[in-house]
């Protein structure tokens, strides 16, 4: 094993109720090639740990603390809490494999101008796991075109016309980008090395002092819908950089996991909260974040996705008349929203 240089790391895992997933990761993190300085465990939930739970992995120095429930506080209290020039910030339900945190670093150590890197996220789709999501139809393709809509994977339709032709290649000029809507738009994953804007952390090794300047925002819901991208947009240009080679399997327990409507509503309150406190690029406007909203609610209407009608509708009013309620909690200096879905 050859390392450029050894980096000083500490690992932070924001957890709640999930003991069992979280006794397993330790157990992948025990089992790491690359040497682990300290694991601090944040810990919001009931089903607490004991030292006797932990005591078995003795390659780790645990550091135990309690929190009230916020995903993001707990992640900066974390942080805080680190001695080391490096973060590996870790969500509680994923898999590490051995080599994984060696091959994050042995890229970072060679590199002096990265300060955030990730392998793929891989999450299981059906009996696969996947990492990406291509555009395969042409007319999905000209849709998120004319509203500014993300997506997170190659453009690979099965047959292409003089409009999508024009499309796809408007997208592979422009690279990974923040569309004018603030949407991600990751169009190129292709290369040993991919660069991102935004990407999540939930399994990313990132420079201390990059995450103090631009830290998880405590205004946002205990779940953190929407945290990582926040966190991303504060970053230098270089961003994020992901490894094709690397890999890291997200399990996505169903403990204090939100319904999907509900994850929408928040995620497209966050993006508006972002864009209105400035924190995302300048060519980022409200009136085309409401445009491709308008367009996710019609997507969603001829999908007869009818359980995505009303959240679609109402954050697309919230922010339409100036209601977000992050923004104006944010003014007021509150933290730990938790914006209602269906409201009276």
């Amino acid at each position: 094993m050859r390392f450029y240089r050894i980096m000083r790391i500490s690992v932070v895992i924001p957890t709640c109720n999930r003991k069992d997933r979280l006794l397993s990761l330790l157990d992948d993190l025990n089992s790491q090639t690359y040497p682990i300085a300290a694991v601090i465990i944040v810990d919001s939930g009931e089903e607490r740990l004991f030292p006797a739970d932990y005591a078995r992995f003795n390659h780790l120095a645990i550091q135990y603390i309690l929190s009230e429930k916020s995903v993001c506080i707990q992640r900066n209290t974390g942080i805080r809490r680190a001695e080391t020039p490096w973060i590996f910030l870790c969500d509680d339900d994923v898999q590490v494999p051995a080599n994984y945190l060696e091959q994050l670093a042995t890229h970072a150590a060679a590199r002096e101008e990265t300060g955030a890197v990730s392998g793929v996220f891989l999450q299981k789709e059906g009996e696969e796991w996947q990492g990406s999501y291509p555009v395969r139809s042409s007319g999905l393709l000209i849709w998120k075109f004319m509203f500014s809509l993300g997506f997170w994977g190659d453009i690979q339709c099965s047959s292409y016309n003089m409009i999508t032709k024009r499309i796809r290649k408007h997208y592979l000029s422009k690279g990974n980008h923040i569309a004018k809507s603030g949407w991600p738009v990751l169009a190129d994953l292709s290369g040993a090395v991919v660069h991102a804007p935004v990407y999540t952390l939930g399994a990313a090794l990132v420079r201390k002092d990059w995450l103090l300047q631009s830290p998880f925002d405590e205004v946002l819901d205990r779940y953190g819908i929407g945290d990582n991208f926040g966190v991303c947009l504060g970053f230098p240009d270089d961003g994020i950089e992901i490894l094709n080679q690397a890999f890291v399997y997200h399990h996505k327990t169903p403990a204090n996991r939100l319904e999907r409507p509900i994850q929408y509503f928040r995620r497209v309150l966050a993006l508006d909260y972002f864009i209105s406190t400035g924190k995302a690029p300048d060519h980022t406007k409200k009136r085309w974040l409401l445009w491709s909203l308008t367009g996710n609610l019609l997507g969603f209407f001829l999908a007869g996705e009818w359980i995505m009608i009303k959240p679609a509708f109402e954050s697309l009013l919230l922010i339409a008349l100036g209601r977000n309620p992050y923004y104006n909690a944010a003014k007021k200096q509150q933290r730990r929203i938790e914006p209602v879905l269906y409201k009276a």
